[in-house]
């Protein structure tokens, strides 16, 4: 009767949600481990599985689906919903009544496993004898999502935790999971939000930024809180754990409700300060990733598939894929904000994203290159200097002009594959900058195809051609020569190769 009620309820939520698989398996399964590996709370899901007889293989799914196994310290994302705490995700008023029922005080439920797992499991069993004994039911009260389909999602998630979905789930009636077809990410899932409005017809409407953000949830939780109208808050899109789903819910073109911050530009490297008391949903893209600012890693698969859709979204609006444009929720509201949190690879994750888009940039600074494509030398004489804005990556160099100077500063780049390549260049602009700063391009053999000047005087913080040329294989480089009268000075910022 367990299963037949589940499998019912999960019929249901196919018919309420096009985009999800039908899971023909129990939610209560004897096996002994869930997930891609045994856990490490092995021991703490079969203690407290025993003291409160819920299945361990069921708290370990859940611990699996919340948080990955992870020990979460919680903050806010989306007000209205509490800070989620320890590998069961518990918050609010069911951490408060777990871990009563588990006779732990909140600070252990908080923060210590084996009493946060206790709580968990107390809880599920007082859902499950609330239910009628119904285990389905009780999870996805667990779950505390209100949206029928949420919930649907969120116990296949379990299911498939367990193991349990079966790929001929589409014969019972479902359409195959995962269709895509969202209206600007064609692999995305489109999940239409009710919250959202339309952006300003003037300048301060324009796609101008992305911002990244951690739901402080699982996936379904996630993209189910910004489909309720209740919720008032919404993205743009949201990627979930392990890369393999993107849900997009608000159209690029209009604003969606991800960031209740007016914009400072002294909040993003004094960056288009004109934009200062604009409220920043107006001109910015809201990306929401499953997870939580306090982990201690992103799974790779899950950067790699939001690096392919932060390519997609700039390289269709125009956005410019560096420091000032691609940004954390935390960078532009740090009064009440985190994510993504300390552990976002920034650096790694903006190399991926313009990996994805075809292009190398080498900075000048060598800690915001990828080393295993890009390389700088810049000389001694050469100084480093952040105060004039709209730099990429931590700063720039600059060098005086003299007619006889050879040191210059070398962009070395690698070329996997010969062939021709896009290169531009980037500098901060100022009256005592060079009029002709020349770039010197040299191919890996040491032939030199050009020597460019360009007017370093205007047009700074951002990318300008210098041309096209055929590369051989191997480290190629652009070298910005210091040479020319005195009086002036050159800037060596970044330079960009692109396919």
């Amino acid at each position: 009767m367990k299963k037949l009620a589940l499998l019912l309820l999960l019929a249901v939520g196919c018919r309420n949600s096009p985009v999800q698989p039908c899971p023909v398996a129990p939610l209560v399964s004897d096996r002994v481990h869930v997930g891609p590996r045994p856990s490490p709370f092995d021991s703490l899901f079969r203690a407290a599985g025993a003291e409160f007889a819920v299945p361990p293989s069921l708290l370990e799914a859940i611990g699996w689906v919340e948080t990955r196994w992870q020990m979460v310290q919680g903050t806010e994302e989306f007000p209205g919903v509490a800070p989620a705490f320890g590998v069961m995700a518990l918050r609010g008023a069911a951490l408060e009544r777990g871990a009563g029922l588990a006779g732990v005080t909140l600070e252990a439920a908080r923060h210590d496993p084996a009493a946060n797992i206790r709580a968990a499991a107390a809880l599920l069993r007082v859902y499950t004898a609330e239910a009628g004994g119904q285990w389905d039911a009780a999870v996805g009260r667990f779950s505390g999502i209100d949206l029928p389909e949420g919930r649907a999602a969120y116990t296949r998630a379990i299911l498939q935790a367990q193991g349990g979905v079966e790929p001929a789930a589409a014969a019972a009636g479902c359409p195959p999971p995962n269709p895509g077809g969202a209206p600007d990410y064609a692999s995305a899932v489109w999940r239409a939000s009710p919250n959202f409005d339309q952006r300003a017809g003037d300048s301060t409407g324009a796609m101008h930024l992305v911002i990244i953000h951690t739901c402080e949830s699982n996936y379904a939780s996630c993209w189910s809180w910004l489909l309720n109208p209740v919720s008032q808050v919404s993205a743009h899109y949201v990627v979930n754990e392990d890369g393999s789903e993107v849900s997009e819910l608000v159209l690029e073109q209009n604003r969606a409700w991800h960031i209740a911050a007016l914009y400072d530009c002294t909040l993003n490297r004094r960056h288009d300060c004109w934009l200062n008391g604009t409220q920043s949903n107006h001109f910015t893209v809201g990306i929401e990733h499953a997870g939580f600012a306090s982990q201690s890693a992103f799974p790779q698969a899950q950067l790699d598939a939001s690096a392919a859709l932060v390519c997609d979204v700039t390289r269709d609006r125009g956005i410019p894929r560096d420091w000032q444009h691609i940004v954390g929720h935390a960078q532009l509201q740090p009064a009440n904000r985190t994510d993504p949190g300390p552990h976002w690879p920034w650096i790694a994750y903006i190399h991926r994203v313009q990996a994805s888009c075809g292009e190398i940039v080498v900075d000048d600074s060598s800690q915001f290159n990828d080393a295993g494509v890009a390389a700088a030398v810049v000389p001694p004489a050469w100084l480093a200097a952040d105060t004039t804005p709209d730099y990429y990556g931590g700063g720039y160099r600059w060098a005086p002009t003299q007619p006889g100077a050879t040191d210059g500063a070398v962009f070395s780049f690698l070329v996997a594959a010969a062939g021709a390549r896009k290169v531009d260049a980037r500098w901060t602009d100022g009256t005592n900058r060079s009029p002709q700063a020349e770039y010197a391009v040299i191919t890996s053999a040491g032939d030199t195809l050009a020597i460019v000047a360009a007017d370093q005087r205007t047009a700074g913080g951002s990318w300008h051609s210098l041309g096209t040329w055929t590369f051989p294989r191997g480290w190629n480089r652009v070298v910005l020569l210091r040479r020319g009268a005195s009086g002036s000075v050159v800037v060596a910022d970044a330079v960009r190769v692109r396919e």
